[in-house]
Parts: C-alpha cells; sequence; structure tokens
C-alpha cells in the first residue's frame, strides 16, 4: 500500500504540471495587446511587446481564416470572435465596403496560380482581423504562419526549417482544435516523421489556400501539415532522474546519513571476545557500485585474522537491516579461529530509497559485491593491504554468510557470481536467518548450479524473519534439494548476532528477543561445521537431518533442539498480528532504481526508471 502511495504521489505532481502548463499556454493564446495600426501581424515568440506597438497574434482565431487585401477596413467582429469562410462572406455585405474596396475584392481573387512557393515561403495568411479596440484588424499583402495559440509563434523572417518545437500535447490540441471548431468544413490534415534521430519536434508551417476569396461555395483546402516524430532520449549515465526518485533520495540520504553515524559513535569499533586467538583490522573496501562506470565509494571494512591462516580460505559476512559489520565481532571471531579462515565483514548502508539502488538490498550493489571476487578485481587485496597486515590475500575459494536481509544479498552475490563465471570460486551459501523480500531470493537462488550447497540456519518463523520467508524462497529456488537446514527450536532472530558491545546487543535482544545461551552456543557448532564442509567439500563435520527430523545437541551451555527444514515451529511475539500486511509492506523495499546498470560483462550504464 505504501508503494502504491507514492506512484499516485508522483502521479499527481506530473498531472498538476501538465494541468498548468495548459492554464499558462490558454492565458497566453487569449491575451492582446497594443495597436495594429502598424500593419500588424508580425508574430514573435514574446507574448508582448515593450512598446505596446504590437498586438499578440491569434486571440480566439481559428487556422486557415485569414484574408488578404490591400484595401482599407470599416466594420470589424467583436473580440474574440472566430470568423469562419461562411461568416467572412455573410460580414462583408455591401452596405458595409466602400465601391472602391467592393471592386478591388471582385477584381482580387486568388487563383492557384496566385499561391506560389514563393509565396508560401514569406509567411501564412494572418489571421487576427480584429484588433484590441473592436476595430477589423488591417489585412496584410504577405500570407503569414497561423497562431497556434501557446504551441509557438515563429519569428520574423524565420524558415521552415528554423521552426518552433512543439509538444506532443499541443499537437494533439490543435488537432482537436481544427475538427472541432471548422464544422463541416472538409479537412485534409496528414502527419508525417521526418526528424532524424536524436532532433527535437518541430513544427512545419501550415499551408492554406482559397480558390476564391469572396462569392466562392467551395471549402477551402489545406496542405499537409507534418511535425517531425517525437525524439528518442539517448540513454547514457547521465540520465536526469525523476522528481520522485530526487526526493526519495535526499530523504534517505539524510535520515540514513544520521543513523549511520549515531550508530557507528554508539556501537564503536569491533570487540574481540575474551582469550581470542583473531586479530582484527579495519580499513575501506572500494566498492564500484554505480549507474555510469568508475561510480562507486569505499565503505567501513573489518578484517578478521586467525592465528594461522589458511590462505586458500575466506568468509564473507554480510550484516542484516539497520546493522554494523562490528555487531558481529564475536560472530566472525569464532568462525575465523574455528575454520582457520580470513573473514571480511563489510559495513553496507540500509538506505532502500538511493536513487541508484547501492544499499544492502538492491540488485546493482548485489552485482558490484559479486565483482569483488573476480579474478582480476584487487579491491579485497588492496583493502586488506592497506592495514598493517603483512601477509597476502591468496584465497581460492569463498563461502558466502549473511543474516537476515542479508541473507537476501548473499544470495545476489552467488547469482551474480554464477553469471560472472566465477561458480568455481564459490564454496557455498550460509543463510543466517536469512530474509528474502519479493521473491528475489528465490530468483537468485535458482540461478545457482545444484551442487553449490545453500542452508539455512533459522530460528522459528515471527515478525523478524518476516514469517520464513527466507526459507521458503529458497525451498522455490531448490524444491528437490535434500537438505535445506534447521531450525533453532526457541531461538530468536539475533541467535547468531553476536558482538561485543553490551548496549547494542541489550538493545537487538530487547527488540527481537531475547536469545538462550544454548541456542547461541548451537547456532555456532552448526555454522562452524557446515562452512568447514564447504570448503572441504564434504558432509564429515556439520550437522544434516533428514527430512522431518528432530535431533538434540550438548553444547558447553546445554542442551539444544534442532528441527529440519521446514517445519511449523513459530515463536510467540507482540507484533505477530502484523503479519497480513507484511507482503504489502515488502513493496517498500523493493523499490526500482532511477538507473539501471548494464548486464554482467558489459560497461555500466543508466537507464531512467520508476519508483514503484
Amino acid at each position: 500500500m505504501v508503494d502504491r502511495f507514492w506512484v499516485w504521489l508522483g502521479t499527481g505532481v506530473v498531472t498538476a504540471g501538465i494541468s498548468a502548463a495548459l492554464l499558462a499556454g490558454a492565458g497566453v493564446a487569449t491575451a492582446t495587446d497594443g495597436d495594429s495600426g502598424d500593419g500588424g501581424g508580425t508574430k514573435t515568440s514574446e507574448s508582448a511587446d515593450p512598446d505596446g506597438s504590437k498586438n499578440d497574434p491569434g486571440a480566439g482565431v481559428t487556422p486557415g481564416s485569414g484574408l488578404k487585401d490591400d484595401g482599407d477596413k470599416t466594420g470589424d467582429d467583436p473580440a474574440g470572435h472566430q470568423p469562419n469562410v461562411n461568416g467572412i462572406k455573410d460580414e462583408l455585405k455591401d452596405d458595409e465596403l466602400t465601391d472602391e474596396l467592393k471592386d478591388e475584392l471582385k477584381d482580387e481573387e486568388v487563383t492557384d496560380d496566385d499561391v506560389t512557393d514563393e509565396t508560401i515561403g514569406d509567411g501564412l495568411i494572418d489571421e487576427n482581423i480584429t484588433d484590441t479596440d473592436g476595430d477589423a484588424g488591417e489585412i496584410v499583402d504577405t500570407i503569414e504562419q497561423p497562431d497556434l495559440g501557446d504551441a509557438g509563434r515563429s519569428n520574423e523572417g524565420q524558415d521552415e526549417t528554423q521552426s518552433p518545437s512543439l509538444d506532443q500535447t499541443l499537437v494533439d490540441d490543435l488537432d482537436v482544435s481544427l475538427n472541432s471548431e471548422l464544422g463541416d468544413v472538409e479537412r485534409n490534415a496528414l502527419f508525417g516523421t521526418n526528424s532524424q534521430p536524436g532532433e527535437e519536434r518541430a513544427l512545419v508551417p501550415l499551408t492554406t489556400k482559397f480558390e476564391e476569396l469572396t462569392k466562392q461555395t467551395e471549402t477551402p483546402e489545406f496542405a499537409p501539415v507534418a511535425f517531425s516524430a517525437p525524439a528518442a532520449a539517448e540513454v547514457n549515465s547521465l540520465a536526469t532522474a525523476r522528481p520522485l526518485n530526487i526526493v526519495l533520495d535526499v530523504i534517505g540520504t539524510i535520515v540514513f546519513g544520521l543513523y549511520g553515524f549515531v550508530t557507528r559513535l554508539i556501537g564503536g569499533p569491533p570487540v574481540l571476545p575474551p582469550n581470542s586467538t583473531v586479530t582484527v583490522y579495519s580499513s575501506r573496501l572500494r566498492i564500484d557500485c554505480g549507474c555510469a562506470p568508475g561510480e562507486g565509494e569505499e565503505v567501513p571494512v573489518d578484517w578478521y585474522i586467525p592465528e594461522n591462516p589458511d590462505p586458500d580460505r575466506i568468509i564473507y559476512l554480510q550484516h542484516g537491516f539497520l546493522a554494523a559489520g562490528p555487531w558481529y565481532s564475536y560472530t566472525a571471531a569464532a568462525l575465523a579461529e574455528q575454520t582457520n579462515s580470513i573473514v571480511v565483514a563489510p559495513s553496507i548502508t540500509s538506505n532502500f530509497l538511493a536513487y541508484d539502488q547501492c544499499w544492502l538490498g538492491g540488485a546493482p550493489m548485489h552485482q558490484a559485491m559479486a565483482e569483488l571476487f573476480d579474478p582480476d578485481n584487487t579491491a579485497l587485496a588492496d583493502s586488506l593491504g592497506a592495514t598493517p597486515y603483512e601477509g597476502e590475500l591468496e584465497w581460492e575459494q569463498v563461502v558466502l554468510m549473511g543474516h537476515s536481509a542479508g541473507g537476501g544479498a548473499v544470495s545476489g552475490i552467488a547469482r551474480y557470481m554464477t553469471e560472472n563465471g566465477d561458480a568455481g570460486r564459490l564454496a557455498g551459501v550460509v543463510l543466517l536467518d536469512g530474509v528474502g523480500m519479493g521473491g528475489k531470493m528465490a530468483e537468485d537462488l535458482s540461478m545457482v548450479p545444484d551442487e553449490i550447497p545453500v542452508y539455512q540456519l533459522a530460528a522459528p518463523k515471527y515478525v523478524w524473519n518476516m514469517f520464513g520467508s527466507g526459507t521458503d524462497e529458497l525451498i522455490e529456488a531448490r524444491p528437490d534439494a535434500p537438505f535445506y537446514g534447521v531450525t533453532l527450536a526457541g531461538g530468536s532472530h539475533v541467535d547468531t548476532m553476536r558482538g561485543g558491545n553490551f548496549l547494542i546487543q541489550f538493545s537487538q535482544q530487547l527488540v527481537a528477543g531475547f536469545s538462550k545461551p544454548q541456542n547461541v552456543a548451537a547456532a555456532e557448532i552448526v555454522m562452524v561445521g557446515w562452512v568447514n564442509d564447504m570448503f572441504d567439500g564434504d558432509q564429515s563435520e556439520g550437522i544434516y537431518l533428514d527430512s522431518g527430523e528432530t535431533r538434540t545437541i550438548d553444547t558447553p551451555a546445554g542442551q539444544a533442539t534442532l528441527v529440519d527444514l521446514p517445519n511449523s515451529l513459530r515463536r510467540p511475539y507482540l507484533l505477530n498480528f502484523l503479519e497480513p500486511l507484511m507482503a504489502a509492506g515488502v513493496g517498500l523495499f523493493t523499490l526500482q532504481p532511477g538507473c539501471l546498470r548494464e548486464p554482467t560483462g558489459t560497461a555500466a550504464s543508466c537507464a531512467g526508471s520508476v519508483a514503484a
């Protein structure tokens, strides 16, 4: 429902803008000023002449209803009257014209020969036959371009190739006006597309000829009116953002920028568990996520180095929504020490309002993360090289591990690594109560080869894991997998989210539900066993249950119960009544990026999109 609100808000803004433009155009079309006594008929692109010596043409006049004569004029129509051909004949009555004028009108009939290319080239018939004082407007000698209201007016001496651009909406309005105001007059309006790619839409003058100026019964004919086809906007890295995207991006930058600052201030640096043999370093990691080639940013990253690291192994640990890497320092240290792997834990923004969608849950970010594991990408090595660590990063395989929304992120990384041709470097994927949104996780994991293991270490279903959405999407992506993972009976969403900051730990436990010590210990045992088996390519250490099996294991903190996935376990929680609203809320976190990167393997670029 929230995402529909944004769509309707954007639609309302656009509609209001169009309405304002039409009203402004109508005001210009009906405005007249100055005196026509200067010879009249000269048209400009301005709405008024500074000295008032020229009137605004086209006020209330229908195209194609002009006259040509050299004589003086007497009498007129009321200002704003739109004469037609029959009306002109009625108004030119004998008792209103001098004998001299009648003779001239009779003698100077316009024939086909009179309307030459030269005549048309000078302009079109002036349509403004009245001035603002109610007197008849002066009839000019040259055929001048018809007034098109606010659609555009040509400058004096302007040729057809320099005619002003015309908005498509005004083109449509002109067509309706011609058909509605001319009554039964025969129409022969033809439209063509003559523009070249990249040109603006141009107006080709409307030409009109009369077989006879007076005493004729035939209706006037209209030469074809041609408008160039709308020019296709070039798509590139500088594509214009929609106003809604810009507003959301500004809001997100401010809100999540302040949130990040406060959490870094309170959360502090990573803290290792007591008696740990692991060393932790902090640096910056370059991630090339952006609309155009070379765009990206450097994010904070923590490196956990075991006492005797195996240079072949690396674990990528991704935090969850609104979290940060240091909040998982105990978990990362345990993984590094017990798997003999280097653990890298970057901190990624949770700003889901970002214009480029380079946030934790955005597909562009997942694609950029996957590129970190390309053999030719040195970003990881450069980041570790910026620390005091003296060793080299010469890994061969990686295990992707993500908590909560981070589980969705590593699923996307696995998908893009596969598309990049780097699936051989992916040892496996571990989801720590991973959460999927809108079917994206299922889509991503379905692209990962079946021989690459993907396991879920879940808590019972409740609001904080979106009632088991991650497990559902894993099963959807791999319907024939022999093993999906386990649920910790009585577990919490934060059982695997362990760090050394007491304030952060207490806050997350208070919000998501307090963890049982035996479940925290069991989670560590399960994930360490899975990771070691993934690197070794077997199932010698991890815990794997049969379909529907329940197993109790001993831990240093007591006995814990594991239940095979899928299952019907649920955790009682105060906010579980929100379950019917969860599906509608997903749309808020799945906004389409304002710009899209090209498919993997090509240069990044930017394309316009709609915020859903």
